[in-house]
């Protein structure tokens, strides 16, 4: 009757030091510490059969291997719930068939005793959670290794008839490995069966001749005996936990975003089209620009998907990689951009007027970047220089390469001109760093960059909610704000709307403010605190921040008009 008072009174107590209902529930903890699943010192006898895996007859023949037997006496103990240790002596009668190619049917056998030590897991109570563990099926992985002596070799049967043999006894060296499963009968008895492999040096199989290892196959079944005794858990401790958390979620600070006047945008990439040497004419058939083209139209036919869109800005800046004279590299990058200029202005009507070319004859930059490190910036599948799977990737930086590094820097980092670089660059270790840059790197230094910037007109409620999730782009922070309050709050195409408006916009406050409220509506705590971190220290986004710690029992609250007040940490 104490006890029952003592938790009545202890949960009025609590009651008003949370402004709202304190949740309590108990929960019983044992008194006895143990730990479930952990085997005390065990001894097991087991017999069986196994399968002798002769040197000169491949594992396809497995067969044809004649059946031998065997048993064995162990004893281990588990230190751990999952981990232990068992040591063994082992005793085999083995059984081979006369070698090569099975010159004979005829069987011979020989005996061999081993001592092992092996370490053991449990499977079954890595599988389950710890207070659960130590049931009655049981499955433990074991490996070992130990010492095998060899005898009892036949006398007067010829073991082959055309490799040198021995019937001389000796100690080898073996591993095993293999799966014990045991069922518990008592708390002193189990029953089980143990598949094992074991593999011997080959010091004593009768013929000498092939591979330096032999190998037996095991099937054994026995009994496991306990010495120790199971612990009884005692669970009379009554232990009460109160749970604070804030539980209805109060108004949220949303914030309407401020609308945005002239909808600016641009589109960068990088172009890798493929010349004939010395030309600077874009031939679309040739080598990869057909996949190189295409992926350079959609990527301007995506943003320019509406055709009031008005660019009124471009700039292309050509470069030429360093390996052909810096006078021709200069006709070359200059005359490639002004190709690539042509192609867009006719491609997609744009007037020439607003396009700026420029041009870097040896794109040195990239070069040393790349070298400086070791490839990280090299070209692989899945980024946005590559869309089919056909195109060969950049290959890692070999060792020699970056075992030379610092005197190819040194050269790119001389004050002399770009053609006496290009020669020196080709000495170091009598150019095999400068062979591999030139086939895997120079190609990926002859590029274009593109910005296109143009104007993206407003947008209506229902024209942004069906653009959000295709041309997210080319709405505005209020207009994605826009398209959730057409959703029910707290329904998917709300909070993606929301979402969608800061992922796009990471450095907007308002944008992650109102996706961090949308996170906690839904209640995606830590969702909610990544957003609120790009938020600010706003009072709306501060007042956020204590919703979130009430929310997660942080810090003690309580509720004045509606709204959440912290009061101190719990």
């Amino acid at each position: 009757m104490k006890l029952y008072i003592l938790i009545i009174c202890s949960v009025c107590l609590g009651l008003p030091t949370s402004g709202n209902q304190a949740h309590a529930y108990t929960e019983t903890r044992p008194t006895v510490q143990t730990r479930p699943g952990v085997d005390d010192l065990y001894l097991q006898l087991y017999g069986g059969i196994n399968k002798s895996v002769n040197e000169n007859l491949p594992y396809s023949e497995f067969s044809s291997y004649p059946w031998a037997g065997g048993t064995f006496l162990g004893i281990g103990r588990e230190f751990h719930p999952l981990w232990g240790w068992r040591a063994t002596l082992r005793f085999n009668h083995n059984k081979s068939r006369n070698v090569p190619e099975c010159e004979s049917p005829d069987t011979w056998g020989w005996n061999n005793i081993g001592l092992f030590v092996d370490a053991t897991f449990d499977i079954t109570d890595a599988l389950k959670l710890p207070v659960n563990r130590g049931t009655r099926f049981n499955l433990k992985a074991f490996a070992g290794i130990g010492g095998v002596y060899t005898f009892g070799f036949p006398m007067q049967t010829p073991l082959s008839y055309s490799e040198s043999y021995s019937r001389k006894s000796t100690v080898g060296f073996g591993m095993r490995a293999g799966l014990t499963a045991t069922y518990r009968l008592s708390s002193k008895w189990r029953i089980g069966a143990e598949l094992s492999q074991t593999i011997f040096h080959d010091k004593f199989n009768g013929v000498k001749s092939g591979s330096p290892f032999d190998g037996r196959s095991n099937l054994k079944v026995g009994v496991t005996y306990l010495f120790g005794k199971r612990k009884k858990v005692k669970t009379d401790t009554l232990l009460i936990i109160y749970d604070n958390r804030l539980r209805n979620i109060p108004a949220l600070p949303f914030k309407i975003p401020g609308a945005e006047g002239t909808k600016n945008r641009a589109i960068e990439g990088r172009a890798f089209l493929d010349f004939p040497v010395n030309e600077t004419v874009i031939y679309p058939r040739y080598r990869r620009n057909p996949e190189e083209l295409q992926r350079l139209n959609k990527t301007i036919e995506n943003a320019l998907f509406d055709k009031s869109f008005k660019v009124h800005r471009v700039v292309l800046h050509g470069y030429a990689s360093p390996e052909s004279p810096y006078s021709n590299n200069t006709r070359l990058a200059k005359g490639r951009t002004q190709s690539l200029k042509s192609y867009v202005c006719r491609k997609f009507g744009i007037d020439e007027s607003v396009v700026e070319t420029h041009y870097t004859p040896e794109d040195w930059d990239n070069l040393r970047s790349f070298i400086e490190t070791r490839g990280e910036s090299r070209r692989v599948k899945g980024n946005v220089w590559y869309e089919r799977e056909s195109i060969v990737e950049t290959p890692v930086m070999p060792q020699y390469v970056i075992d030379s590094r610092k005197k190819l820097l040194d050269v790119i980092d001389l004050d002399i001109s770009p053609d006496e670089k290009e020669a020196m660059l080709k000495k170091v270790d009598n150019g095999r760093p400068y062979n591999w840059l030139l086939q895997n790197v120079y190609p990926g230094l002859r590029h274009t960059d593109y910005i296109i910037e143009y104007v993206a007109r407003p947008f209506n409620a229902k024209e942004s909610r069906r653009l959000i999730y295709t041309h997210p782009e080319a709405l505005s922070i209020e207009e994605m704000y826009k398209v959730a309050q057409t959703y029910e709050e707290g329904s998917d195409g709300w909070l993606d709307a929301l979402l969608i408006a800061a992922n796009l916009n990471p450095e907007d406050k308002t944008a992650n403010l109102n996706a961090a409220c949308g996170c906690v509506k839904t209640k995606r705590l830590t969702d909610a605190r990544r957003y609120l971190k790009k938020a600010g220290t706003t009072p709306q986004a501060n007042y956020l921040r204590d919703v979130i710690d009430a929310m997660e029992g942080k810090k003690a609250w309580k509720i004045e008009n509606g709204k959440v007040i912290v009061t101190e940490d719990n």
